[in-house]
């Protein structure tokens, strides 16, 4: 493989000298500052050897790291490498991918063709909301890296007559995944609402949980609320143990003990976003994404 260049904003959690390591090449820290309005200032103090590799999760503060990425991305674009490769683990604003209602912006569209503008040749991404947006709203070649098999490796013979369950019917491919490494059933979750009381139940679609170990997983965790219904109601129904997992750990202020205090044994998360939970890497996903990348543009 040709020398490459990784770049990597204050953004990068880390993942940046993985991924330099992993590749076998040099990792460039690049200079930045606030200035006393609160605007950001980024430098790229070498020059690309070869394609360049950015690395820049777009965790909170989401706006401010955005403006980052896309002012390093002009800066090194403007050095001429043989290739501009980004990696985003989180990318903010990817919920937003269609107008709920009128008068809305379609964000994830706004990001991504942003980051394609100020002069990307391919992107990776980590287990994004929609996957599908990604060939919507890009004319460049990207990938979407799924951690699924590390997620597995944490949880790989620690859970007894494992069921992965995932939050709804759109999230079980990720539950799939992650079950298909652990040899373990898999199922999602429905929602119900009770007519006269309106309160909402969840339960899994079609299997028994009871006296399993369930793994709830799930991309991005805010509130918590979600595992902490699911948690709950499966213990009611005789599970064993409750965990849960995600790739984003992006939880607001008391998250982490709603879904404790429901039940929940444990809350483990990637490192695409930093947080208390986040306990694996997703160098290797990313590294295998960029790779196969490679083939394809270089």
């Amino acid at each position: 493989m040709t020398t490459m260049t990784v770049y990597a904003l204050d953004s990068s959690n880390g993942l940046a000298a993985r991924i330099g390591r992993a590749i076998g090449d040099r990792v460039v820290l690049l200079e930045g500052k606030e200035f006393p309005d609160g605007e950001s200032y980024v430098r790229v103090p070498q020059r690309p050897e070869g394609p360049a590799i950015l690395v820049a999760s777009l965790h909170p503060p989401q706006d401010k790291n955005f403006v980052k990425l896309l002012l390093a991305l002009e800066a090194i674009s403007a050095l001429k490498p043989e290739g501009l490769f980004v990696v985003v683990p989180y990318l903010a604003y990817a919920r937003q991918d269609k107008r709920f209602l009128e008068g809305e912006p379609i964000s994830v569209k706004v990001i991504l063709r942003s980051i394609e503008a100020a002069g990307a040749t391919g992107l990776v991404v980590v287990d994004v909301h929609k996957p599908s947006a990604l060939s919507e709203h890009l004319s460049i070649p990207h990938r979407n890296a799924m951690p699924s098999r590390e997620v597995a490796e944490y949880f790989k013979g620690r859970l007894r007559s494992p069921l992965v369950l995932a939050p709804d019917a759109g999230a079980l491919e990720r539950a799939k995944s992650v079950a298909e490494h652990l040899s373990a059933d898999y199922d999602y979750l429905v929602k119900e609402r009770d007519r006269v009381t309106g309160e909402v139940r969840v339960q899994p679609k079609s299997m028994d949980v009871q006296g399993r170990d369930v793994l709830i997983v799930d991309d991005v965790i805010s509130t918590g609320g979600t595992v902490a219904l699911a948690a709950s109601t499966v213990l009611r129904q005789g599970a064993s143990r409750v965990f849960a997992a995600c790739t984003h750990a992006v939880m607001v202020k008391g998250a982490l003990d709603l879904m404790m205090s429901s039940g929940v044994e444990e809350v483990v998360a990637t490192d695409t976003v930093p947080s208390p939970v986040s306990r694996i890497t997703v160098a290797p996903a990313i590294v295998e994404a960029l790779k196969s990348l490679f083939d394809e543009v270089l």
